[in-house]
């Protein structure tokens, strides 16, 4: 159990990703987790990106907006085209909807807009196309 809004939030966007059916089965690589990509190169890798603390009440004990990204990177065989990555990058931005709300006592995570799904970036052995989910939370 998470004893800081921090892990709260992160666990809860790990959480709800971990109940994404994709077909064929991504295996993901989480953050400072060894890895090893599988022979096709298709997989998820993430990234926990928390921004900036907003102090919107006047009250010093009062809650903060806390606003970050999830980047979920979807990552494929290199020279077969982009469509079946760009296909689980939406599969994913669809698992995130605008105002889903997360919940993992003692925070709730709400999902701010459609994700954005990024541009085909290409890498020596595979290609990737990255997912940067807006996230708030007030804790």
């Amino acid at each position: 159990m998470a004893t800081t809004a921090e892990v709260a939030i992160m666990e809860a966007l790990f959480g709800h990703l971990a109940t994404l059916a994709l077909v064929p089965v991504h295996t993901i690589a989480w953050p400072n987790v060894p890895f090893t990509p599988p022979g096709n190169q298709r997989y998820l890798r993430v990234q926990f990106v928390p921004n900036v603390a907003n102090r919107l009440l006047i009250s010093s004990d009062g809650p903060h907006q806390l606003l970050g990204l999830l980047q979920v990177s979807i990552y494929d065989t290199k020279g077969q085209g982009e469509g079946r990555a760009r296909e689980t990058a939406g599969l994913v931005a669809a698992h995130f909807p605008p105002d889903f709300k997360i919940h993992n006592a003692p925070v709730t995570v709400r999902i701010t807009k459609r994700p954005d799904v990024a541009d085909l970036i290409v890498e020596d052995a595979a290609i990737q196309i990255p997912v940067m989910i807006s996230w708030e939370c007030w804790a």
